[in-house]
Formats: C-alpha cells, structure tokens, sequence
C-alpha cells in the first residue's frame, strides 16, 4: 500500500512517536518560519548532566523530496535536529540520490514510515543526524512560546 495523502503520512508516524514521554511539547504547522514546520517538538534528552532540551523539526513529505531538505536546512537554523520524513518506499531512492546532501548537512536525517497495512505502520530513522550545539541555534520567538507552555 501507498501514502495517496500527506496528511495521513503525519498522522501514521505521530500515532507512534507522539506518546514518548521525552516529548514536552509540540506544534504541528508551527510558525517558526515562513510557510510554517510541519512539525516542531521539544524533547527533553538525557545526558552526563542530567538532562538537556533538544528542539526536532519535521518535514512531511510525499513527493518533492528536494523542497523538503530545502525546508528542513532552513529549520536546522533554530532546531537541533532536522527530519524529512517520507514513506518508507523512499528509503532506497533517498540514501542512494541524498547520499552527498547527507555528508554536507549533518543535522539533517530521514526518517520513513509504513503503511498502515505494511509492519504495523511503524516508523524507521534511516538516516540519522548530529545534534547541533546550542550556541549554534538562533533563537525564535514562536519556539520560545512553545517552551513557555512547558514551564
């Protein structure tokens, strides 16, 4: 089975990482840049420290795979981590034509979801990224809105 709407690609893969309990808060359509972020979470990680916050943004996409990684490099600006989320019958076509994209922007991973129909409708980072360090994050307003609502 295939994906027919983006819509259904968000709900299937928030259906199965929204109740982890790391998360502290989200926003889908957050407006953290122009044309907005599919989806922006707040997860709280555990380090050496103790604890840090790690801001991941999400970018659903069917097709157009090429505006998708244009839309997460511009949220990897204020977020830590960066996902272009497709379904997973993209997996081999993404690793093998992103290959050099992967290498130049390491913040940016890739994550594919089943169908529905296909092995529980469960998700697979595939390509995973590096956390950016805080001090090379910008600050933004709707997200510090977002981490208010946490407080």
């Amino acid at each position: 089975m295939k994906y027919v709407e983006e819509r259904a690609l968000k709900e299937q893969f928030w259906k199965k990482y929204g109740y982890r309990s790391n998360i502290v808060s989200y926003q889908f359509e957050c407006k953290a840049r122009t044309g907005g972020v599919d989806l922006l979470t707040v997860e709280k990680v555990k380090d050496d420290k103790g604890f840090h916050i790690e801001l991941c943004s999400f970018e659903f996409k069917l097709a157009d795979i090429d505006k998708a990684f244009s839309q997460a490099y511009l949220n990897s600006q204020f977020c830590h981590k960066n996902f272009v989320v497709v379904p997973m019958d993209k997996k081999k076509v993404i690793l093998d034509k992103y290959s050099d994209y992967f290498k130049k922007y390491p913040h940016i991973g890739c994550i594919g979801v089943y169908h529905p129909e296909e092995e529980g409708g469960k998700w697979e980072m595939f390509h995973k990224c590096r956390t950016k360090a805080d001090e090379e994050l910008k600050q933004n307003q709707e997200i510090l809105k977002l981490c208010t609502k946490i407080i």
